[in-house]
């Protein structure tokens, strides 16, 4: 679990820094930083490279074991299929916490709300070893 917090951390800061710098450098200049469809599409940009990475990390070392570090469409897509729960927490979480808090704090909280979601995830549906 340690390797894989330590690459949610640096996925982390993937996200946020993809949804925050979207978000100033494109949606804001259209006048689009409160619009929820773009808030949630900035979001969504920031998670589909970081779940990228992630599998791309944890296949070679969190679970290697269980993928023979070994990179394949099949699991990648049971990986990005398992993490839409986590999008579908951050997503949420970020549309409602942007409301309450600054832009830079409500990205990170759903970051962190998302993280033992994707590792049960992950753990349970696509590196399960048991296949």
């Amino acid at each position: 679990m340690l390797s894989f917090g330590l690459i949610g951390a640096v996925n982390g800061v993937v996200n946020y820094a993809i949804t925050v710098g979207v978000t100033l450098l494109a949606l804001a200049p259209l006048a689009l930083s409160t619009n929820d469809v773009a808030l949630g599409a900035a979001k969504a940009l920031g998670w589909m490279v970081a779940v990228s990475n992630s599998y791309l990390f944890n296949t070679l070392f969190t679970f290697a074991a269980e993928s023979g570090r070994r990179l394949s469409w099949p699991t990648y897509g049971r990986f990005v299929a398992s993490g839409t729960v986590g999008l579908t927490i951050e997503v949420l979480s970020f549309l409602f916490a942007v409301r309450y808090l600054p832009l830079s704090l409500a990205a990170i909280v759903p970051i962190g709300l998302a993280f033992v979601a994707n590792f049960a995830m992950a753990r349970i549906f696509v590196f399960s070893g048991g296949r």
